[in-house]
């Protein structure tokens, strides 16, 4: 029922009611409903049009279209969260961020989101995955977003690591060595800015390197990754700087989401 409602919700038109409906149902079951799962894949699939499935869906009373890849279960699980409400701002915030740095940018579900409540604000895209940088400039592009987009992964410094498709949910950089080698950079963080950060495990090197400088974010929007092994240091992290932590979390979780707005930055 709840993936009901949201797609009425946020869906424009019955064709995208129904495709968002799929695609909220589809990030919601159990991998054990493979029946119900392939039967949900076949019918979105069914709407692509030259390989491309656009969904017409309201953020912030803004219509947006986001494409995703016929056949590609990660975009149609992303457009899932998308119709769930992924990355909703808390109800207040000290001040209007100065910018958008989406870190993990994949597609661009979060560009589209934070450009819907923030359409002046500039916006940063790091992507390392060449097929996810063609898909993400579609769906900037498409929604009139000009983006700066750099096709690197992020790390806690200037270095060429290791991009391994498999280990994770959209891929992870690493030090192991692998046929992908990838170029890896720390993130331009301007003062004041909305950033996110789901990177595969990276947070741990990347957060505390962006929270030394004098240049903080304002928001921050962050998945965690190996949260029952090692999550709580970056709460302890986030805590130290100030930062007030949104999200319901177990220390048991393998991996969450929270949001923190940090104190003192007017």
């Amino acid at each position: 029922m709840q993936s009901l409602s949201n797609a009425f919700r946020h869906g424009v038109g019955l064709k995208n009611i129904y495709t968002a409906f799929l695609c909220s149902a589809l990030m919601r079951m159990g991998d054990y409903r493979r029946g119900l799962r392939a039967a949900c894949i076949r019918a979105i699939s069914r709407f692509a049009v030259g390989g491309q499935i656009p969904l017409r869906i309201k953020i912030q009373k803004k219509v947006v279209t986001f494409h995703m890849r016929k056949g590609n279960i990660a975009d149609y699980l992303i457009a899932g969260e998308m119709v769930q409400g992924e990355y909703q701002l808390p109800t207040t915030l000290p001040s209007r961020p100065t910018a958008i740095v989406d870190g993990g940018a994949n597609i661009g579900m979060f560009s589209l989101i934070s450009h819907s409540y923030f359409p002046e604000l500039p916006v940063i895209c790091y992507e390392p995955d060449k097929e996810n940088l063609v898909q993400l400039n579609k769906n900037l592009q498409f929604n009139g977003i000009k983006a700066k987009v750099i096709g690197k992964a992020l790390w806690s410094e200037e270095e060429t690591l290791y991009y391994h498709p498999s280990l994770s949910y959209a891929g992870k950089v690493s030090r192991e060595p692998s046929p992908y080698p990838m170029e890896c950079c720390k993130p331009e963080v301007p003062a004041g800015c909305w950033l996110k950060l789901d990177i595969e495990g990276a947070e741990y090197e990347v957060l505390p390197v962006v929270l030394a400088n004098d240049s903080r974010p304002l928001l921050i929007s962050l998945e965690i990754h190996y949260f029952s092994e090692r999550g709580q240091s970056i709460i302890d992290l986030l805590q130290a700087y100030n930062y007030k932590i949104y999200g319901n979390y177990s220390p048991d979780d393998a991996c969450v989401n929270i949001t923190a707005v940090a104190s003192g930055i007017a």
